[in-house]
């Protein structure tokens, strides 16, 4: 290894020098002066200074004086000069190839310096690429340990905050994210290339806590959004059966009101009728708080969308005893999504469908793959024959409870009607994100 790596130095500044002037010796007489011979050997200063160092250029400089005197100056095969101008021819001979050498070193550390920061400059742009596209914080800093052991060959170690010997470097001074280690030593070139990447890989971390509170934020409006659709949907189911319960009761219990036989019947019926109402919301209200339970745990798994709208058409089959689906998608076909939710989701809009509808419904089934993001979209259309708005009953904790069901699978549910048609579509979707 040691011979290796001084036997090209040696090759450059003195065996070549040597060997050239050896090439030019027979031909000497054919040259007018000792400058010809002189301009020769400066070519291979020159070329060693451009494609090596000033260090060798210099030495190889003087290697070529000297070999130049022993040659091609009289006395021959010695140093001794006769004639001053030979030693200008040398002097210049000796100035020129140190002015090139410097030159040229100059010349070659500033390509060096151009290359390193266009290197420096594509690998931070690449980590920024590949950094943007992650959300989780800790990939985030795989990510850059591995691209700065590939740029620089040195290999960082995650510290939360702690000191290990050797170099040190912090995410962001007088934060508490903490830093990386190393211990190679640096150069001062690979040290502020590592900080730049640091602000980088702070500004990516920072975005990213943005990004997540953005997200809870949004969640939390969705809440109340929630929350207060259940209120005004609570207080809506609730008023009439409520109203009726009351003054049937109220007629019953007033000793000065005569009621026949079939009025004390008919209103024992209605606060029976209005009592049954009454429980199924508050069963709906039962329902909501068992989704919001199974939400906070959400199962993501593979479903037959066949197999799930029968599961939920059979939760409802009392209520659907007579109702009837035309399925217009393939048996085989499957989804993504926590199959408890999505079956309690299908079952509200399966009885919101029998009770106003003509006792037929269609269910449609669609996907749409976007990158590594597929959409599904469950569609249930049905023609109205009893408007809900003429109803007791009204139709807003069902809805309430698919749409608590869509935000929790981060998509939405919307039901719309067809004022000339009186069509109702009922629409359930959501994403997820493919493995």
């Amino acid at each position: 290894m040691g011979i290796n790596k001084w036997l090209k130095p040696l090759l450059l500044t003195t065996i070549a020098p040597i060997f050239i002037v050896l090439a030019i010796f027979p031909v000497r007489e054919w040259l007018t002066t000792t400058t010809d011979i002189v301009m020769l050997q400066l070519l291979w200063v020159a070329w060693v200074a451009v494609r090596q160092n000033a260090a060798l250029a210099g030495i190889t400089t003087l290697v070529s004086v000297a070999c130049t005197d022993w040659f091609f100056v009289l006395p021959y095969f010695t140093f001794h000069i006769e004639k001053i101008e030979y030693l200008v021819t040398f002097t210049v001979m000796l100035i020129v190839g140190l002015m090139i050498s410097k030159l040229a070193g100059e010349l070659s550390k500033n390509v060096r310096d151009t290359q390193l920061h266009a290197s420096n400059t594509r690998c931070l742009y690449e980590l920024a690429k590949a950094l943007n596209g992650l959300d989780d914080i800790n990939a985030q800093r795989q990510v850059f340990t591995t691209s700065i052991k590939n740029h620089l060959g040195i290999t960082l170690r995650w510290n939360n905050n702690t000191m290990d010997n050797g170099e040190y470097f912090n995410i962001e001074q007088n934060t508490q994210w903490g830093g990386f280690s190393s211990d190679a030593e640096l150069s001062p070139e690979n040290r502020a290339f590592i900080d730049t990447a640091l602000s980088l890989l702070f500004q990516v971390h920072e975005n990213s806590n943005l990004r997540n509170q953005s997200a809870s934020m949004k969640v939390q409006a969705e809440l109340e959004r929630a929350k207060n659709a259940l209120l005004r949907s609570l207080s809506h189911d609730l008023r009439t059966p409520l109203a009726t319960i009351m003054g049937s009761s109220s007629m019953l219990a007033d000793e000065n009101i005569e009621l026949s036989k079939a009025s004390i019947t008919e209103q024992a019926k209605n606060i029976y009728e209005q009592s049954e109402i009454l429980n199924q919301h508050f069963n709906k209200v039962m329902e909501l708080s068992r989704v919001n339970k199974i939400g906070e745990q959400l199962a993501w798994q593979a479903i037959n969308v066949h197999t799930l709208v029968t599961e939920a058409k059979a939760r409802r089959q009392q209520q659907l005893s007579g109702f009837n689906l035309a399925l217009v998608f393939d048996k085989a076909t499957c989804c993504i999504g926590d199959i408890t939710l999505l079956e309690i989701a299908l079952a509200n809009i399966f009885e919101n469908a029998a009770r106003y509808g003509d006792g037929v419904a269609t269910v449609d089934f669609n996907t749409e793959r976007i990158g590594n993001i597929t959409h599904y979209k469950i569609a249930v259309s049905n023609l109205i024959v009893t408007h809900p708005s003429s109803s007791d009953e009204g139709v807003g904790l069902g809805s309430v409870i698919c749409d608590v069901v869509a935000q929790f699978h981060q998509g939405e549910f919307v039901l719309a009607i067809d004022e000339l048609t009186q069509v109702a579509t009922a629409i359930l979707s959501w994403s997820a994100k493919n493995d």
